[in-house]
């Protein structure tokens, strides 16, 4: 048996890296793989259920096993079987790091944090202590993790080949406490201990979560994966900005679009705007003016409201030179007035443009993108595709339908120098997915509703589209007015059905609800599971009205609650739904907050009643319906 004596070298050190869930295995994790193959001989991967054959290529060449597992989360158990593992083929093995997908890294030098804790003569080592119980909030789409993979935690000879090691992992130990309760552990059966980094002075729990930057400072390698992936008015009130987190990792060299990329797909896309800070504010003017762009570009418009296409033909102009432009439109008489419109604008510019006739459809702009234009988003020709439309909206206000036009294309298309910064962080970013301007909401009362009774129809569709990234609680991150500017490949994963028109007919709404509404609303996620990211983007002179009513909208939406912003919301979220603020809507909401088990117990009941009110008010419909027509027959019968 070597003793702890000895310093730990790369031959001597093996690592296990655990996953935390089934699935596409995050290129985060490949970049920590790689950098561990650097410092071990031998590299474990530790993965539940069966690795795919992509992330088995993935992988080729640096690690040495995968260990499969039952069931679909990690659980910490497992390690006992890898470690074992490990010592089985390698029986001079000195030192076994047990980590995971826990954190992202390296971002500062990993092998000399090696070299400096191998040389030591601790019996168990690890980075930062491990993190406290963290406060979870199930009900906004964030729930307790209850076991994950550890953080990082090194292991030596004398006491993984110890008869007390084999016992304690007999020990029945809640999951997710034995990375918690090992130091303790081993220093209480006489092993040595030695901590990385003292981070006391930091936090007395859980540096790793509420001093990222300070630990960063230290050259701790790692961040913790909390930190990108929590609730964000939780992260809000602690001040934990993720956006400057992220700046921080990208400045000591790791890579961010890998970092923006498999968050993506795995953060709610609305949850990590936010935490990422992905809005991107954009001047008028070029940042770069000699630079030119190379990106091929496509544009498909819908035209319902012919007399309004100026304003875009206009627009497009501030696009590069060389834009294919596809016009939709569903009405011939329109069409043969738009042939003439685009004959005398094609003659003053430098884009190509063809006119497509398809059929009417409560679709609309979303059919003709995804079905009428089906081959323009599946060509290999184009970099990006823009998606315009003007359409009637005559039950909108004058102000309201102008403030929308003006907020989508001032916002996509405010100048050939603010085009130009749009195209550049797609030139910038190549996981950059879409863009599209942030959630209208003056003039409109979208937030707080922006599923618009869709969660259902979105999570069947999820399923079948294979869309396993988490979808937002309350409103969904979405271009809610259907223009954008993305990649074709962003959009791989919802055309993977080959939609039709007759799927936007009333024959399906029993399985897709208001189909265009929902494909709107699964953008984000669509792009997040092919590997892309999302922002949203604006210019100054509307973030300035934005910002100004929404800071004004929210100081009065919590005039009336106590605490904090991530404690209000809570509370109102327990209250439930408020209606109108009448009896049985102000009895509901006492009952939840106050007595949340008999609401359990009587929500069977309620629900019971509320369906057959539904029946009632339907039959009430159809029996009016009936009479209606009993009349207008007895009318047409006597004259």
């Amino acid at each position: 048996m070597g003793s702890s004596q000895e310093s730990v070298a790369r031959r001597d050190r093996a690592v296990v890296f655990g996953v935390r869930a089934r699935g596409r295995l995050e290129e985060t994790s490949v970049v920590a793989l790689r950098a561990l193959r650097e410092i071990a001989e031998t590299v474990v991967l530790l993965h539940p259920g069966s690795l795919s054959p992509e992330s088995r290529a993935a992988v080729d060449g640096l690690v040495d096993r995968v260990v499969e597992t039952d069931g679909e989360q990690f659980s910490s158990a497992s390690y006992l079987g890898a470690v074992d593992e490990v010592r089985r083929v390698r029986a001079d093995v000195r030192e076994i790091v047990l980590t995971g997908d826990s954190w992202f890294g390296p971002v500062a030098d990993l092998g000399g944090l090696m070299d400096r804790m191998g040389a030591g003569s601790a019996d168990i080592w690890d980075v930062v202590p491990p993190a406290a119980p963290r406060e979870a909030f199930p009900e906004e789409g964030f729930p307790a993790i209850v076991d994950r993979p550890w953080f990082f935690v090194a292991v030596r000879r004398r006491l993984f080949d110890s008869d007390a090691w084999a016992r304690w992992w007999a020990e029945s130990v809640p999951p997710g406490e034995r990375e918690r309760r090992v130091v303790e552990w081993a220093e209480r059966n006489g092993f040595a201990h030695a901590r990385a980094f003292d981070t006391a002075h930091l936090h007395p729990h859980d540096p790793a979560l509420f001093a990222p930057e300070d630990l960063l400072d230290l050259e701790v390698p790692f961040v913790d994966r909390a930190v990108f992936t929590s609730y964000p008015p939780f992260l809000d009130r602690f001040a934990i900005i993720g956006s400057e987190i992220a700046e921080m990792m990208g400045e000591r060299g790791y890579p961010l679009g890998v970092l923006r990329s498999s968050l993506s797909s795995c953060v709610p896309p609305k949850a990590l705007n936010s935490i990422l800070g992905l809005l991107s504010v954009l001047p008028e003017e070029a940042v770069d003016p000699d630079s030119g762009s190379s990106l091929s570009i496509a544009v498909v418009v819908h035209v319902g409201d012919v007399d309004e296409i100026d304003e875009i033909l206009r627009r497009l102009h501030f696009l590069p030179p060389g834009a294919s432009v596809f016009v939709t439109t569903t009405e011939g008489v329109t069409a043969a007035r738009l042939e003439r419109l685009l004959e005398a604008w094609a003659a003053t510019n430098d884009h190509s443009y063809e006119l497509r006739v398809t059929p009417q459809t409560p679709g609309r702009d979303m059919a003709d993108f995804f079905v009428g234009c089906r081959d323009v988003i599946q060509s290999d020709a184009y970099d990006l595709v823009v998606k315009l439309h003007m359409r009637r909206a005559p039950w909108k206000t004058m102000n309201r339908l102008r403030y929308f036009r003006r907020y989508q294309l001032d916002n996509l298309l405010s100048s050939p120098g603010y085009v130009r910064n749009v195209l550049a962080l797609f030139e910038r970013e190549p996981e950059l997915g879409v863009v599209f301007p942030p959630m209208i909401h003056i003039g409109y009362a979208t937030m707080g509703r922006g599923w618009a009774l869709l969660e259902p129809h979105a999570e069947r569709l999820a399923r079948r589209l294979g869309i396993r990234v988490p979808l937002d609680v309350i409103s969904p991150l979405a271009p809610y007015g259907g223009m954008w500017i993305a990649r074709p490949a962003a959009f791989r994963t919802l055309m993977k059905r080959r939609w039709t028109f007759a799927d936007y007919g009333e024959k399906y709404e029993r399985r897709f609800g208001h189909l265009a509404h929902l494909q709107e609303r699964l953008i984000s996620a669509g792009a997040g599971q092919a590997g892309y990211s999302c922002r949203t983007v604006m210019n100054f002179a509307h973030a300035e009205i934005s910002h100004t009513a929404l800071e004004y909208k929210v100081d009065q939406m919590f005039s009336t609650t106590r605490g904090w912003p991530v404690e209000q919301i809570r509370f109102l979220h327990r209250a439930g739904y408020t209606g109108y603020g009448g009896s049985v809507a102000l009895a509901r909401m006492y009952l939840r907050v106050n007595h949340p088990r008999v609401v359990d117990a009587i929500r069977p009941l309620y629900r019971l009643a509320l369906r057959g009110h539904r029946v009632l008010a339907v039959g009430g419909r159809v029996a009016s319906r009936l009479r209606r027509e009993r009349g207008e027959k007895a009318r047409e019968a006597s004259s």
